[in-house]
């Protein structure tokens, strides 16, 4: 089996990988490959199966939107031209009302929307927020020497062990067009911030969002639901192996 991943950065790289033990031919392709999701023309692909795992740092709705339509729509494309199947990477929740006031969610859903809309063999394929979410979220809402950490209810799942349940789901051993998992504790996110690496010389600072989306990130909404599949290490297991000292 040939797999290609659409994006770059660590996820794709996770994915690779996971691809790679599964025993399935796999690489990587992106913007700085040549292969540019917003581009109007597109290079063929050769695969089996082509998993999108684009990305935009953003948050604002319009560029979010525009960006992950557009993404789902050239992989729709590109995996019909090569006759293969095509898996999304999502986030649990992403199409929750109370979340759409957050641009990024918007997208998501709009990117879930649109590829359901453009691919007939397609599976969807939800986590929750990563490990590695916390020290994304300091460095993308720095200020000075603060990083703003807003209240967040989460149960994180290992990049690794998200990236393994996408490469299962190419080899079809997780059937149907929707699949969800997380890690397997709940937790806030300012707990995230503080129990793993973050980048040097940024202070973490609690925010409040008095936003309709911020109040119910802190309500939970992005808390799967019951009988979701828990699967990778707990975060004291995943901080341990990251840094072993």
């Amino acid at each position: 089996m040939h797999a290609v991943i659409v994006g770059g950065g660590a996820s794709g790289v996770a994915i690779q990988r996971a691809c790679e033990a599964e025993g399935i031919r796999a690489r990587q392709v992106s913007r700085s490959t040549g292969f540019d999701v917003t581009a109007d023309s597109l290079p063929p692909l050769e695969a089996d199966v082509v998993i999108e795992a684009t990305n935009i740092v953003a948050t604002g709705r319009k560029p979010c939107v525009e960006f992950f339509e557009r993404s789902a729509r050239s992989v729709a494309h590109a995996a019909a031209q090569a006759g293969a199947r095509h898996i999304l990477l999502s986030i649990v929740n992403t199409d929750r009302p109370e979340v759409q006031g957050y641009g990024y969610f918007a997208g998501k859903k709009a990117q879930e929307e649109t590829a359901r809309r453009f691919s007939p063999a397609l599976t969807i394929v939800r986590t929750t927020q990563w490990f590695e979410f916390g020290a994304q979220v300091l460095q993308r809402n720095r200020l000075g020497p603060l990083g703003f950490v807003p209240g967040m209810r989460i149960k994180p799942i290992a990049l690794e062990a998200a990236a393994r349940v996408l490469a299962e789901t190419a080899l079809g051993k997780r059937g149907g067009d929707l699949v969800e998992v997380s890690g397997p504790e709940e937790m806030t996110l300012w707990e995230l911030v503080r129990r793993t690496p973050g980048p040097g010389g940024i202070l973490p600072t609690p925010v409040f969002l008095p936003t309709g989306f911020g109040r119910a990130f802190r309500r939970g909404a992005l808390l799967p639901d019951p009988g979701v599949e828990e699967t990778g290490p707990g975060l004291e297991d995943w901080a341990n192996r990251a840094d072993p000292s």
